[in-house]
Formats: structure tokens, C-alpha cells, sequence
């Protein structure tokens, strides 16, 4: 079976909440990171037989991102795209799923990617509060609606926030109760795993160390594609840096944070953010990047997905690896570089320990540029941003095995093994 690999990789900067990214529809972020992944490959969109996109808040704005982002970036109308929730896990399974469908040569060229804008995720009425009244007439504005279907004043009608409705871990209520947060299972990791709140305050410090080293260092600029934010008048507003990481960050400030729970180590401070952002990377196979003269950034080795009791989530990403490095008959020590999620940095010391990664690696394999709780956690989108960022890495670093996981809701993991060769 031929090798499948990445021959390109981008990323825009990654938005904080509400922030710089958040006057532009998830889709347009989608289509820029598109058209610069197939521009720096040399690849023709028309010859891209599928794009597979990961995805969460799949808005109103937005349904089948894959297919708006393509046709918002002037691709062929014949170039067709899907997109896939396994919540945070969604963008890295887009490229396993662009792997798979190469390799079961359903496709020679693949674009994997993952887009997400938490900014803009809306507030909705369920349809069991209105759907019964409404419809079976004209409206004003929009025409004759069908029964069930309608624009409709929300007065005195419930209001939800998407990621509550969604119940969060995307779990049965009736099997596994009422979950009002992920933070709720990560206190579950803490405690299991004896987690303190030092600990995980650290680690965050560290973390935010690091994305602020590699911004300084100008470590990023080579896959980040800056983003043009139209503003009043013509103006322009260009957003080319990654707004979370914060230089201020200190173990006096961190320490002094007030935990979410009573009794409890997660704080706002060691905990992850919701951000808006997208990704994409181009994958083909190694004969086909031979005859278009491409240097490929990294071999898909294997990869892996488990699952877990929704409750506790964070097993999930030691057995995801474990599938993974199975497959590929390797070791965590063979590992040079590995990036483990930051949901919470209480669910990524926990995981850290199940994985067996020593104290040593911890310090010069794990997160060497920062991760969620300081680069930020745009849902679907953080698999590709992270494994974007793996692969440059691993080319400025000239090591050849990297490890990218990532726990998701709902209790499943992913991990996936990419090698330059």
C-alpha cells in the first residue's frame, strides 16, 4: 500500500473570543486557508478530488462548511466536500478520513482541514418550543413557508446557548446524567489521577511561555496566513498573530485565579479557550507528489480513535495512542515531538501519565510551542491548527517521528503518527 502524505500545511492566526476574527463568517476563514494550502502545494483545486473539513458549531451561517468554504474560494463547482463532527476531535479525524479515502484510492489529492468560529456560534429556540405554530402561510419576508417552518418574533421564548443544548459531553442524560461542563470530568481526572492545583497552574505558565517564545521567535510566521478583516469606510484591518497567548502570565497571577467549582483545580487560568480559527493541509500520495515535484513536510504513519465513559473522557486519549503506536509498531519513546490537547492542563498531565511519557519528555517533546490554555481551542478546527503547527516544527527541529492527540466530547480520543522521511 502507497505511503499517503501532507505536502502542504496552513493555519490563519488563531482568534480570541469575540476577538479579530469574529466579523468574518466561519467560511470565508475557511476558504482562505483553502486557496493558500493548494497555492503553496502547486496543486490545481480542480484536480482535488474531495475536501474534508471538521467542523462543530455547524451553524445556520455555514451547513456542510466543506462545501461553502470551497465555493466561497472559487473552486470548480464539480470539487465536492463533506464535513465531520467528533467534536474536538473533528479536524484531526478530517485528515484520517482524507488519508483512509487515499489509500482506498478513492482519491489522489485530498484536502483535510478544520474550521470553526465560537464567536458566532448562535443562540437558538429548539424546535419542540415553536415548530407546531408556526407555518403554513406566507411571511412577509420570506415567502410561503411550510408547515413547521418559519422566521418568528422571540419574545418570551427560550433561548440556548449551543454548546449547552448540545449537552456538552454528547451523552444519553437518561444513562449518564446531566453533565453542565467538560470542566466537570476534568475535576474527575485531577482527583483519579492526583493532579494539584500547583501542578496544573505550572503547566499552564508553561505553556504560555512557550506560544509567547514562538511568536517572539517569529515561529509561526511560516504557516500562518494573515487574515483581512474588512472594516467601515474600505479600511482594512489585517489579523496575522495568535491573539490568546498571554506574555503577562504568572504563577502569582495564575494562583490568585478563583476555581470554577468549590473544592476544585480548574480555573479560567488552566483551563482552554473558546476561539475562532481555521486550517487545512493537502494530502496525496507519494508517487503523486514525486511527479509534481513536491517535497512532502511528513508521512501519515497510523493513527487511532477510542472511546470512553463520557463521564471521565480523558482515558480516551492514552488508548487512541496506544492504537495508534500499535499500529505503527512504535513506542511514546520513539516519539521527538509530541502534542497533547490542552483542554484543561489537569486532563493533559492526566493523560501525559496514562501515555507513560517520563518528566524528562514532558519538558523538551510535549507542547514545545504552547497549546490550548495558551494558543486557544477553536473545537473542530484545533486538530489541523496543531498538527500544522507539529509538522513545521518538525521540519525546523529535522526530527522524524511526531505524535498529535486530542480528547474529545461525548468521551472519545484520536491520536495520529506522522514521520519525515
Amino acid at each position: 500500500m502507497e505511503d499517503v502524505v501532507i505536502v502542504s500545511a496552513v493555519r490563519t492566526p488563531i482568534g480570541a473570543y469575540l476577538g479579530g476574527l469574529s466579523d468574518l463568517p466561519a467560511y470565508r476563514l475557511g476558504a482562505l486557508v483553502l486557496n493558500e494550502a493548494v497555492k503553496r502545494a502547486k496543486v490545481d483545486p480542480a484536480t482535488v478530488d474531495d475536501v474534508i473539513i471538521g467542523q462543530s458549531y455547524q451553524n445556520g451561517e455555514s451547513v456542510n462548511i466543506a462545501r461553502m468554504a470551497l465555493l466561497a474560494a472559487d473552486w470548480p463547482v464539480e470539487t465536492t466536500g463533506i464535513t465531520l463532527d467528533r467534536r474536538c476531535c473533528s479536524g484531526l479525524d478530517a485528515i484520517c478520513f482524507a488519508t483512509m479515502k487515499i489509500l482506498c484510492g478513492y482519491a489522489d489529492i485530498a484536502v483535510a482541514g478544520g474550521i470553526e468560529s465560537m464567536s458566532r456560534a448562535e443562540l437558538y429556540i429548539p424546535g419542540e418550543y415553536v415548530k407546531k405554530g408556526l407555518g403554513g402561510k406566507v411571511d412577509p419576508k420570506f415567502g410561503f413557508m411550510p408547515r413547521g417552518h418559519g422566521a418568528l418574533p422571540m419574545w418570551g421564548l427560550p433561548l440556548f446557548d449551543r454548546i449547552q443544548r448540545a449537552r456538552v459531553m454528547s451523552q444519553p442524560i437518561e444513562r449518564f446524567g446531566e453533565l453542565n461542563s467538560m470542566m466537570s470530568w476534568a475535576e474527575i481526572a485531577a482527583k483519579e489521577e492526583g493532579i494539584t492545583r500547583e501542578a496544573a497552574d505550572r503547566w499552564s505558565l508553561r505553556s504560555q511561555q512557550k506560544a509567547c517564545g514562538a511568536i517572539q521567535a517569529g515561529r509561526f510566521k511560516g504557516e500562518i496566513v494573515p487574515v483581512e478583516i474588512p472594516g467601515k469606510k474600505g479600511q482594512t484591518t489585517i489579523v496575522d498573530t495568535d491573539e490568546p497567548p498571554r506574555p503577562d502570565a504568572s504563577m502569582d497571577k495564575l494562583s490568585k485565579l478563583r476555581a470554577v467549582y468549590p473544592d476544585g483545580i480548574c480555573t479560567a487560568g488552566n483551563s482552554s479557550t473558546e476561539n475562532d480559527g481555521a486550517a487545512a493541509i493537502v494530502l496525496m500520495t507519494r508517487s503523486k507528489a514525486a511527479d509534481m515535484g513536491l517535497t512532502p513536510l511528513a508521512t501519515v504513519t497510523s493513527f487511532g480513535v477510542a472511546g470512553a465513559d463520557p463521564t471521565l473522557t480523558y482515558p480516551a486519549v492514552p488508548a487512541a495512542v496506544n492504537k495508534a503506536l500499535d499500529k505503527a509498531g512504535l513506542t511514546i519513546d520513539d516519539m521527538d515531538l509530541i502534542e497533547i490537547q490542552e483542554a484543561f492542563a489537569v486532563q493533559l498531565l492526566a493523560d501525559a501519565k496514562l501515555m507513560g511519557v517520563s518528566e524528562e519528555d514532558m519538558d523538551h517533546k510535549v507542547n514545545v510551542n504552547g497549546s490550548g490554555i495558551s494558543l486557544g481551542h477553536p473545537i473542530g478546527a484545533t486538530g489541523v491548527m496543531r498538527m500544522v503547527t507539529l509538522l513545521h516544527e518538525m521540519n525546523r527541529s529535522k526530527v522524524r517521528y511526531g505524535l498529535e492527540t486530542i480528547c474529545g466530547g461525548g468521551g472519545q480520543g484520536i491520536a495520529m503518527v506522522v514521520e519525515r522521511k
